[in-house]
């Protein structure tokens, strides 16, 4: 009977350094394979709000926006838990999208980016506040409609309209670059939900979500001022307008506290 011969030293290190070099390999891959699905996952989320918000509009044709518009341009990005809905106080956009979890059209889990390290809100009685608990709730950016510029919206306004995004960098991303500089830079002004800062998963009125890998993605504008990422000339869903532009190129963020749009057409997703 034959007996195997045992590894020698040189081919045993020769077989880990040939493991190593498979694990090098397939790692990077594998990170990459397990981002690409959070990314589909986040914009099945993203679709399920919109499919909520249209369920929403079929009493009111309006997208869920619980108070009156401000023109003062002050705004409140979370609420806090308040039990009672925040009509004498500067509106927050976040207890909008509360009124879809309120309603029983979507569940606090619907908000999370699995890109994140987000946590689904912890809300046993849903009907017994008016926002989310806190920012670590909610993964998402919404269209604000709360500036006597940007009136309420439904499902029969411009389809091109973005409705929800992956969170603004400049106010739930932690990014503190000016927006002028932040686009010029590798992360091109991008949300921070995803690795590298690579775009964002958003939808638009019509109920579509692509993944765009820069933010210059609402509506098309004239001005002679091309966005940095290139002459697309659409505005920047994370940033307002500069007076008497008929586009927004990023230059004016949303931070702290201050939401003036620049007219009807600009569009400013918060937090």
């Amino acid at each position: 009977m034959k007996t195997r011969r045992a590894f020698t030293p040189t081919e045993l290190m020769f077989s880990i350094g040939i493991l190593v070099l498979l694990i090098s390999i397939l790692l990077p891959s594998l990170a990459r394979a397990r981002e690409l699905s959070k990314r589909t996952v986040c914009s099945s989320n993203l679709r399920g709000i919109g499919q909520a918000c249209y369920i929403y509009a079929q009493e009111g044709d309006l997208f869920p926006v619980l108070a009156e518009s401000r023109s003062d341009g002050a705004v409140t990005y979370w609420a806090y838990r308040k039990k009672r809905p925040p009509a004498d106080a500067p509106p927050s956009p976040t207890a909008d999208l509360w009124m879809l979890v309120r309603s029983n059209n979507t569940t606090p889990k619907q908000f999370m980016c699995p890109s994140t390290i987000d946590v689904p809100d912890p809300a046993q009685d849903t009907l017994a506040y008016f926002d989310f608990a806190s920012g670590v709730n909610l993964s998402y950016a919404y269209q604000y409609m709360h500036n006597e510029k940007r009136p309420a919206i439904g499902p029969m306004d411009d389809p091109t309209l973005p409705l929800l995004a992956d969170a603004n960098p400049y106010i739930k991303g932690g990014i503190r670059a000016r927006p002028a500089s932040d686009r010029k830079s590798a992360a091109r002004g991008n949300s921070a939900n995803h690795t590298d800062r690579e775009g964002q998963n958003i939808l638009f009125v019509d109920g579509h979500v692509d993944f765009l890998k820069a933010p210059d993605a609402g509506v098309s504008g004239t001005s002679e001022v091309p966005a940095p990422s290139g002459p697309r000339y659409r505005d920047n869903i994370y940033t307002v307008h500069r007076k008497g532009e008929a586009v927004d190129p990023g230059t004016t963020d949303g931070f702290p506290n201050r939401l003036d749009l620049g007219d009807a057409s600009d569009s400013c997703l918060v937090p």
